[in-house]
């Protein structure tokens, strides 16, 4: 079997990185479940990566993807000295929808055990006062928004277009969302998936749901009083704008085939299929500690967390276009013949990316309304 650690780490810099932009209550938490499952090659929760930007480009060089709670502006600031493609990813819900489920969590996680020390004193707070509004009281509920505005109303606006969404146009709206490879609705995770570009999926992919709402503490009636969809109309515009604008848009992404390797969980080690190699391979976090010297062994880390955690032994699985012959099963290419075919793909995806760039970096097509308003 062609070793992860020979050709896909060592060509991570022949595909663009996955940066995936989690918004709240939105499946980010489905979205970030599947994507180590692709490729252990990556890192969840970006936002806490510390150090500078040189230090943030060294450490994410070699990795598949990011993914996280961090805004589309600050993590390409992040990268802005990165020397390889970005392709940017998000997910967005029906507004209301999804601020209903963000009232919704500060009761749900208050359930949780452990809850005063998984949680800030901040977010604390927050709950307490979600949980002692009276969400039967249209005013109540105004009132309890419009001073907690931040984390609750336009939230998908600033994860998605950046800090200054409530000054753009309609126009600018399309164009950064023209940067994005993809941004998926709540119907659209199965393409989302498929827009990654990895050659292969898990098994079940699209039935997968993590984090789903088991019970609604917030009626939603409550938002369909005339108060509340005043309040919303002005208040909370600019995720009804950015939504809308998603619906209309297409993506470059949408229906490509795949061209990235995933490195697939096949089935859970055990102490007797247990192989230090293969352990190695299958789980770079810990192939990365044992070269350190932070653990002895793969094996050291298996008997103390690994059969905890269901680690899984994995395969590596390439895309039909890195293959040379097209009946290879993959199973027997050696590591060589794969790295020298991927990099005669990089220069193809490379010329891709540069004419999405440039499709990015176009002018927005002029309204008719602007064209009619030149003539006068």
């Amino acid at each position: 079997m062609t070793k992860p650690d020979d050709a896909a780490a060592v060509e991570a810099s022949a595909y663009p990185l996955i940066a995936y932009i989690h918004v709240p209550k939105t499946a980010g938490t489905t979205v970030r479940t599947i994507l180590p499952i692709c490729s252990p090659f990556g890192r969840d929760g970006v936002e806490f990566v510390d150090g500078n930007r040189a230090s943030f480009v060294g450490v994410v060089r070699k990795w598949d993807w990011v993914a996280g709670h961090v805004a589309r502006d600050v993590l390409a600031n992040r990268l802005i000295w990165f020397d390889r493609p970005v392709e940017y990813f998000s997910t967005v819900r029906e507004p209301v929808v999804q601020l209903l489920s963000h009232l919704n969590f500060s009761f749900e996680r208050f359930t949780r055990p452990n809850y005063h020390n998984s949680f800030s004193v901040t977010e604390q707070r927050l709950d307490v006062e979600v949980m002692a509004t009276d969400f039967s009281n249209p005013a109540a509920v105004a009132t309890l928004l419009f001073r907690h505005a931040e984390p609750f109303l336009n939230n998908q606006s600033h994860y998605v277009l950046g800090g200054d969404f409530a000054e753009l146009s309609d126009d600018e709206i399309a164009r950064r969302l023209a940067s994005y490879t993809y941004v998926a609705s709540e119907d659209d995770l199965p393409k989302l998936y498929r827009a990654f570009g990895f050659a292969q999926l898990p098994e079940g992919v699209d039935e997968v749901r993590k984090n789903v709402t088991k019970h609604y503490y917030v009626r939603p009636e409550i938002f369909e009083s005339p108060q509340l969809r005043e309040f919303l109309a002005r208040h909370h515009k600019h995720d009804l704008r950015l939504y809308a604008a998603v619906r209309r848009a297409s993506w470059p992404a949408e229906g490509r085939r795949p061209f990235r390797p995933a490195f697939l969980a096949r089935q859970a080690f055990t102490s007797e299929n247990f192989d230090e190699q293969t352990y190695l391979e299958s789980n770079p976090d810990v192939a990365a500690a044992v070269e350190s010297g932070q653990l002895a062994s793969g094996r050291v880390h298996f008997v103390e967390l690994g059969y905890k955690e269901n680690r899984m032994i994995r395969r590596w699985v390439l895309p039909p276009a890195a293959v040379s012959q097209p009946k290879s099963t993959n199973e027997h290419l050696s590591a060589p013949t794969v790295i020298e075919r991927l990099r005669e793909l990089r220069e193809a995806h490379a010329q891709l990316a540069a004419q999405l760039q440039s499709r990015r970096q176009a002018p927005p097509e002029r309204t008719l309304r602007s064209a009619i308003a030149d003539l006068q």
